[in-house]
């Protein structure tokens, strides 16, 4: 009766969930255990097996929301070890070892950083954030080397992520190889709409290249894309230098100009959020 009673209380769902995690002892073989005296199976065992599942998710989740709450008051050490917990009791739930990972690159271990990027791809073999998040992370450490094949094994079993491609070919091209850095970019350019970084890497593979005249194209590109960018305007001087002094000065000076304004706008932005309190 205490059995049946409890059942109901609980309802439907419990009970699905009771008989579906029944099954499954039976099937590891823990099913003697779950059977009363007359051989039936006793819904009891299926409701402690049903609050213990609960408990650990909820469990997972608060141990989640205070690794944030740390979070965000500047605590990374400790977040750090609230999402070990939660990571430890939530199972394959990505956005734990997702927080994990940016506690553990905020607290300086990147270590740990590396070890859940490569448990999430584990996880989720086809997430290319995932592989850019890890190539970035052993570019921190100092491996170029490590990035670049993260980055080739992502475009392999991801051929189309821009993003890889993208970081695949500013490693080649900060490693002396701006021919594999060209082909992965034209790859780029063909796997979705035109983009700024796209524009901006080719510009400099080209430079290095000695094609100026294509490289002042490809910034030129970038800078209808995005405009407010004063890198751009610096790279573009720089290429302009050997053609045509004054053109290069006059890129530079707009650079500047285009560096302050924004500078400006970043000062401006926190008087008005406190003027508006």
């Amino acid at each position: 009766m205490v059995g049946r009673a409890a059942t109901r209380k609980q309802g439907a769902a419990g009970r699905a969930g009771g008989l579906h995690t029944l099954r499954r002892a039976k099937k590891k073989g823990e099913w003697g255990s779950q059977m009363d005296a007359d051989g039936r199976v006793t819904w009891v065992a299926g409701l402690q097996a049903v609050k213990a599942c609960l408990s650990r998710r909820v469990r997972a989740m608060w141990w989640d929301r205070l690794g944030r709450w740390l979070m965000g008051r500047g605590r990374p050490a400790w977040a750090l070890r609230a999402f070990r917990r939660a990571t430890a009791l939530g199972g394959e739930a990505m956005r734990p070892w997702l927080r994990r990972a940016a506690a553990a690159m905020r607290a300086g271990d990147c270590e740990e950083a590396a070890l859940c990027y490569r448990t999430l791809l584990r996880m989720q073999p086809e997430n290319p954030r995932a592989y850019w998040r890890l190539a970035m992370v052993y570019e921190f450490l100092g491996s170029a080397a490590a990035a670049r094949e993260v980055c080739r094994q992502g475009v392999k079993r991801i051929p189309r992520a821009a993003c890889l491609l993208r970081l695949y070919a500013r490693l080649s091209l900060n490693s002396g190889r701006p021919e594999e850095a060209l082909e992965a970019l034209a790859r780029a350019e063909e796997a979705g709409p035109m983009h700024c970084d796209t524009q901006y890497y080719l510009a400099m593979t080209l430079r290095q290249m000695g094609r100026l005249e294509e490289a002042r194209s490809a910034l030129q590109r970038a800078m209808e894309l995005r405009p407010d960018d004063p890198k751009l305007y610096y790279a573009l001087g720089i290429c302009c230098q050997a053609a045509d002094v004054q053109q290069s000065v006059g890129w530079l000076l707009q650079g500047m100009a285009v560096e302050r304004t924004v500078q400006s706008r970043g000062a401006a932005s926190p008087a008005r959020r406190s003027a508006g309190k």
